[in-house]
């Protein structure tokens, strides 16, 4: 009777321990997340506005005013088309920003980590002319990845990492990637860089305006591309058209003026479930640039033809269509 005794306050004794140490356990675990999990909570559908405010030099404050489905973009007194993709990743990134630790819980280290009103990058989210939330955007860090045990030359994948602050807080958070690379300081990193974009089976007629009336049209007959009544060498066709599919430049050249009003080159690009896009080249005084090109799906756009080799790509001439002469 007294072990049976002995053993029951035994097994109580022990079961009060074991209570004890999970209670403490998750007391301590509490004190130790005291940070958000969630850094941007709002609903990305609800916000109508964004202002990215460059740090001091950086350049000047972006805009992003929402119109329907689409988002109008200024900077420094001037409208640009905006790319819609851009501004859907910024909205995205944010939303699932998430920290992994707290670098920093006063203000005195703002500065180490390029957190304070002058030296980050503040991304402020409006729905109406509410403030949802406001983060300052600072130093990047990267990490290298440990040497694989037994395979000295051999590493993993490194870490990229963020530090970033909310307003009205002390505390700086460690998030992962890089976000400086989605929330850039200058405004032509938001800017629609397209020229053209088509499917290649939708195209039908390609008319082509050179200098001394060297012109020519590119057109599908039943399932040939002729140019003049001959027919053009499929391979090299199709090559140039799969270039079609998308022609972009992030060189802008909004100040550059043209030697003439009037085009050098230029190409109107017609098809099925399409409209009609025109391509124009107007030549410039500028050995590295040398064209200023224009599209009519973006019109107030003037990109640089001679970087990336942008004019090449557009213009080819009527001989690039056929075999070569051995």
């Amino acid at each position: 009777m007294l072990n049976k005794f002995l053993n029951t306050k035994t097994l109580v004794v022990l079961l009060v321990i074991v209570l004890g140490i999970y209670f403490l356990t998750g007391m301590f675990e509490n004190d130790d997340r005291t940070f958000k999990s969630d850094l941007v909570s709002v609903d990305t559908a609800e916000i109508t506005k964004i202002v990215i405010s460059p740090k001091i030099g950086g350049g000047d404050e972006i805009i992003f005013t929402k119109t329907g489905s689409d988002w109008d973009l200024k900077s420094a007194g001037k409208s640009y088309k905006s790319d819609k993709s851009t501004i859907k990743n910024i909205l995205v990134k944010l939303s699932i920003l998430r920290p992994e630790r707290v670098a920093a819980t006063d203000k005195s280290k703002w500065k180490d980590y390029e957190v304070t009103d002058s030296t980050s990058t503040k991304v402020t989210l409006y729905s109406g002319d509410k403030v949802e939330s406001e983060i300052y955007v600072g130093k990047f860090s990267y990490t290298q990845p440990p040497k694989t045990q037994g395979m000295p030359q051999q590493r993993g994948q490194g870490k990229m990492s963020t530090y970033v602050r909310l307003a009205g807080e002390d505390e700086v958070y460690v998030v992962d990637g890089f976000l400086k690379m989605d929330i850039q300081p200058k405004v032509d990193a938001y800017r629609d860089k397209t020229l053209v974009a088509t499917k290649t089976e939708d195209l039908t007629k390609l008319s082509f305006s050179y200098p001394n009336n060297d012109n020519f049209t590119l057109n599908l007959v039943g399932n040939k591309w002729m140019i003049d009544g001959m027919e053009a060498d499929s391979t090299k066709t199709v090559k140039y058209l799969h270039k079609l599919r998308r022609v972009s430049s992030s060189n802008f050249m909004d100040d550059a003026k043209a030697l003439s009003q009037t085009p050098t080159h230029s190409v109107k690009i017609e098809g099925n479930n399409m409209i009609p896009v025109e391509i124009k080249a107007y030549p410039i005084m500028d050995t590295v640039n040398l064209f200023i090109m224009t599209s009519s799906i973006n019109p107030d756009a003037k990109f640089s033809g001679g970087k990336n080799k942008l004019f090449d790509k557009v213009f080819p001439s009527k001989e690039d269509f056929f075999p070569k002469e051995k």
